[in-house]
């Protein structure tokens, strides 16, 4: 149906990346048309005004530390859909090529966050601190751990019982442009069709490291963004991210990043060549979107499309419109009886009456 609907109606499809679903081929194109706020732009910005002053020290890679924690981060939803699992066979992996974890503070919440947050640090440490240090008798003390039992989630996942913890701070929710102190972002989810906060943090002037997929595609171009096909790529990219420094935000680069540009592109990915339009056309399938719509306005005109689809007669819609705003037939009869409607009445009938008087004079006096 939503394919027969973009066919009948749509001269242009612009999807935001080609994960989404195909409706008419020959309409469709793919084109990031989103912006980014102010705050963004200008941190990206003002690091570049600090890489100017500090020239002397970009090319001193010897003295970046990969040691240091807080350089890099993940802001989204705290939900396994937006690849926490991918986060921790990477973090396995970066273990196993170097002998430790890399650290990563993750800002955000969701329904999930409890079990993703054990798969990190492990049942065992996050248990730790919940222990009471009450000096009560063997009926509470038995109580309370009868309590915790009870409590005791089933795991979810394998990494729930692991011995050694990830270092992940889970630091709540927090508007993203006030991160400018990380360098690096890490974002391994596929799910997405378009992720915004992988854009900001580019528009910040920060490394990026993101998984080669088509919802990426549009970030690759940009140097600061560290693609990667495969774990051993995500560990060379990590450890360049943490002994290297970004690449300044020029002010090419800066422009691509705000509104003005994204109205651009939309604009440019709207029009309509003459060689689309003659592809089209030696597709010969405008008489087939023209028919669509002729027979969907003709079902519309006697509600049988709407019959068929289960939704019944139109003037059902007017119900539907009352019950959503509060109000009932009863209500709008009121309504109708009410001292404003009856006020507004009077005036239209004493002004009717004024003019039918004036009317009838002017004859007779004639």
């Amino acid at each position: 149906m939503s394919s027969a609907m973009i066919r009948a109606y749509c001269h242009k499809v612009i999807k935001l990346s080609g994960v989404l679903q195909t409706y008419a081929p020959e309409k469709e194109c793919c084109e990031n048309v989103h912006g980014v706020r102010q705050d963004f732009i200008q941190e990206g910005r003002r690091r570049a005004l600090d890489a100017a002053s500090l020239s002397g020290t970009n090319s001193a890679t010897s003295e970046l530390n990969e040691e240091v924690e807080g350089q890099v981060y993940f802001i989204g939803k705290i939900l396994w859909a937006k690849g926490f699992e991918l986060m921790l066979q990477l973090q396995e992996f970066y273990h196993e090529c170097t002998g430790k974890y890399f650290a990563i503070d993750v800002y955000g919440g969701g329904p999930e966050e409890g079990e993703i947050k054990r798969a990190f640090h492990g049942r065992r440490n996050s248990w730790n601190g919940e222990e009471s240090d009450s000096d009560s008798d063997s009926e509470d003390t038995f109580r309370d751990n009868l309590k915790k039992l009870k409590s005791i989630e089933v795991p979810k996942s394998l990494y729930e019982w692991r011995r050694k913890p990830i270092p992940a701070n889970f630091c709540g929710p927090v508007d993203h442009s006030l991160l400018g102190k990380y360098k690096t972002f890490v974002n391994p989810s596929t799910s997405e069709v378009l992720c915004t906060t992988t854009f900001e943090a580019l528009a910040m002037g920060k490394f990026v490291i993101i998984p080669v997929h088509e919802s990426n595609k549009f970030f690759l171009q940009f140097p600061n963004c560290l693609g990667y096909r495969n774990k051993w790529e995500f560990a060379a990219n990590l450890r360049w991210a943490l002994t290297h420094e970004p690449e300044p935000l020029t002010p090419e680069l800066a422009k691509e990043f705000t509104w003005e540009a994204a109205t651009d592109r939309l604009i440019r990915s709207s029009a309509i060549t003459r060689r689309e339009a003659k592809e089209r056309y030696n597709l010969g399938k405008a008489k087939l979107d023209e028919r669509i719509a002729y027979f969907h306005r003709e079902l519309g005109k006697h509600d049988a499309l709407r019959r068929v689809l289960g939704g019944g007669p139109a003037s059902n819609q007017v119900r539907y419109e009352l019950e959503r705003q509060g109000l009932d037939q009863e209500n709008s009869e009121k309504f109708a009886m009410s001292s404003f409607v009856k006020a507004i009445k009077s005036t239209f009938i004493s002004n009717n009456h004024h003019s039918q008087a004036t009317s009838l004079s002017g004859g007779s006096a004639a």
